[in-house]
């Protein structure tokens, strides 16, 4: 059947050309920017779980630099804690040189001269220990610090700070002074003074030691934290870039093949048309 009123194969050569030319758009697009979810439209499904897995990913990144601020803090901490240890164990070693009963008078106050520049040393460390801001040993402080995406207590790492400026009763040392220019803090002008200094020191000691024990405690949970966000951080964009990234091989294979389409539907849409107008010479 001739006719002029409808042109069916120029319509359905229409039809297939505007669908290649929107999937020839769609393919450049995905092979422009890399992603083939440019919109929620190409696929709400994946569209959304990729979102969901770019959550966790910003997440687990943002949980590891908290992690590592933790162990920059810790190791502020116990680098100070390694200072106060080497000190005090001079300080030890002063006092048993002064428990020496063959030391003039000139001798045992160049060794409390000594001692007392270690005990200001001491002090003036515990006072100015500090990470932006926050005092680590003059202080009783709960650091709370989230390594995890979610606010789960098991995403979260508690790190107490000492106070060694308190009284040793109160598990300070007693080799720190408020007065940073204090004398005698740890007398060791007589062999028994020097004897009652060493046991003090001791304690000191024990007590240094603790805090560095919960110091490496910390870090070290810091650390497995890291590990263990990094592998889901990975494990997230590997997912993440099988639902969303851009097939390059793929999609160039489509668009040659939506290009093929695109020039097979205008020769046909230019035969249909050709078709239409040999009606007419029939009215000639």
């Amino acid at each position: 059947m001739l006719g002029i009123n409808s042109n069916l194969g120029a319509l359905n050569a229409q039809t297939q050309l505007d669908k290649s030319r929107k999937n020839t758009e769609q393919t450049l697009a995905q092979l422009a920017s890399g992603s083939q979810l440019n919109s929620a439209a190409v696929n709400a499904a994946n569209t959304a779980l990729s979102q969901s897995l770019e959550a966790q990913i910003r997440g687990d990144n943002q949980a590891s630099s908290n992690a590592l601020d933790g162990i920059s803090l810790v190791q502020t901490a116990d680098g100070a804690l390694s200072q106060l240890q080497s000190n005090s164990q001079q300080i030890q070693e002063l006092a048993i040189q002064a428990g020496n009963a063959a030391l003039s008078s000139s001798n045992r106050q160049a060794l409390q001269q000594q001692v007392d520049q270690l005990t200001q040393s001491n002090s003036a460390i515990i006072q100015s220990t500090q990470y932006n801001g926050t005092a680590l040993l003059s202080s009783n402080n709960s650091l709370q610090f989230q390594v995890g995406p979610d606010g789960n207590n098991s995403n979260q790492i508690n790190v107490s700070t000492s106070n060694l400026s308190a009284s040793p009763s109160s598990g300070g040392l007693n080799s720190y002074n408020a007065n940073l220019s204090a004398t005698g803090t740890i007398d060791i002008s007589s062999p028994a003074n020097a004897i009652a200094a060493q046991s003090k020191i001791e304690s000191d000691l024990n007590t240094i030691a603790s805090s560095r024990t919960q110091m490496g405690t910390a870090s070290n949970q810091f650390s497995t934290a890291i590990s263990n966000l990094q592998n889901a951080s990975l494990n997230a964009q590997a997912a993440n870039s099988r639902i969303s990234d851009t097939d390059f091989a793929a999609a160039t294979a489509q668009l040659v093949q939506q290009q093929i389409l695109s020039q097979s539907a205008i020769a046909v849409q230019a035969q249909a048309n050709l078709s239409q107008r040999s009606t007419l010479s029939l009215l000639g």
